[in-house]
């Protein structure tokens, strides 16, 4: 089932208090995106990418005339967006710049939720209906396990190799944010000196020559981005910046998977993660597996994530052996999607050949339950399925009480 978009809410301000307050005022009717830049055109990409139909403005007096302009070609270019100016006091002059150059209305910042929300409904109300873009995009899927290692890389790379399938054209892109960083690379033996960070600076240029030209390939087709080693740079990257990229390679690429394996607790990850249409959730049958997963999904709960897209992958699974994948299933409170043998033998063999699974160990258990996960995620949206709540957590809640999970 894939994710119900979050309306979204874009705030032109770098005051920490400010973006902490509207995040608490929408924190139950969207997400705010904050433009790290006061620039028209930085703010106009992410109307483009985000559909946002609201936009609050901070007003400096220093800088009235700035914002003014910016207002004024914000409302140029989209007549129908509802731009709301706001300041910390109420200044006359400041807001009668404001309304001249189009703001739909003034409100002060640190105002009760209720009268922000409902200014927004008011202005929502006298506002024609959207244009919906009918530009198709790409579908994410991405890939999370709280454990660092080789088993979620593994299960995104080879997702990815099937959703790409015996394609020649661009179809389907690997992003691997993990951790270790350029696990997935490692595996093909691949070398890539572009990396996403790279792709994050390239913004303003980034198209189809230079997603050939630049982006990791591999024979079959997949394109794959990831992390480099030095990550010192990942400081700079902000969630406008994540928005904006993810945006576009959408446009590019009608499947995209993403690996967040042993990604740690963060905005980064919960960013990330808002913005797939579906995730899957990987852990073992291990109780250190299930107790730092268990307080992973608590913290995407916490965050919003949209929990009706967000299901379990029980990897390396012995039947045999308690607790079972349903019992995992009611524990999470997470649909099954499906479950995978540990094949050791063969995901060995294929990190140490360059090799995917598909060329070194087409047959094993492992390589085709992978295939069969690719073809029900493909298909998922052909298919309207009915999920009842899991709520008996039976073995498993026994197990997690002894370390305080459950």
């Amino acid at each position: 089932m894939a994710a119900i978009r979050k309306q979204s809410f874009i705030a032109v301000t770098n005051d920490q208090d400010h973006i902490r307050w509207l995040n608490t005022v929408f924190k139950d009717e969207g997400e705010v995106v904050v433009a790290d830049s006061p620039s028209l055109e930085r703010v106009r990409q992410i109307l483009d990418l985000t559909g946002a139909q609201v936009v609050f403005v901070l007003l400096h007096a220093q800088s009235h005339r700035q914002d003014a302009a910016l207002i004024e070609g914000l409302v140029a270019f989209k007549p129908m967006l509802s731009v709301i100016a706001m300041a910390e006091q109420a200044d006359n002059e400041l807001i009668l710049s404001a309304m001249r150059s189009g703001a739909r209305d003034f409100i002060l910042t640190l105002s009760r939720p209720g009268e922000v929300i409902n200014l927004v409904k008011r202005l929502a109300s006298r506002a024609p209906a959207p244009n919906i873009p009918t530009e198709s995009v790409g579908a994410i899927t991405a890939l999370v396990s709280a454990r660092p290692g080789s088993d979620t890389p593994m299960l995104a790379l080879h997702l990815a190799l099937a959703m790409q399938g015996e394609r020649t054209e661009r179809n389907a892109l690997l992003i691997d944010l993990g951790n270790p960083a350029g696990d997935t690379l490692t595996y093909l033996g691949l070398a890539s000196p572009y990396s996403f960070i790279d792709a994050v600076r390239s913004l303003r240029r980034l198209d189809s020559m230079l997603i050939d030209s630049a982006f990791a390939k591999h024979e079959s087709g997949l394109s794959l981005l990831a992390l480099p080693e030095e990550q010192g740079a990942m400081s700079e990257i902000t969630s406008a910046d994540i928005y904006v990229l993810l945006g576009m390679l959408r446009r590019y690429f009608p499947r995209i998977v993403i690996n967040l394996g042993g990604v740690p607790r963060s905005d980064f990850l919960y960013l990330l993660l808002s913005n797939a249409d579906n995730t899957l959730v990987v852990v073992e049958q291990s109780v250190p597996s299930c107790k730092q997963n268990m307080q992973l999904v608590k913290k995407m709960i916490e965050h919003k994530i949209p929990m009706d897209s967000v299901e379990l992958v029980v990897d390396r699974y012995l039947p045999q052996l308690p607790p079972d994948a349903e019992s995992l299933s009611r524990g999470f409170g997470l649909p099954l999607q499906a479950t995978l043998p540990p094949s050791g033998m063969a995901r060995l063999a294929m990190m140490n050949s360059g090799d995917s699974l598909f060329k070194c160990a087409p047959r094993d258990p492992y390589t085709l339950a992978i295939k069969k996960l690719a073809k029900r995620i493909v298909s998922r949206d052909k298919v309207d399925e009915v999920r009842k709540p899991y709520k008996d957590r039976g073995f498993f809640k026994n197990i997690l009480a002894r370390f305080g999970a459950s």
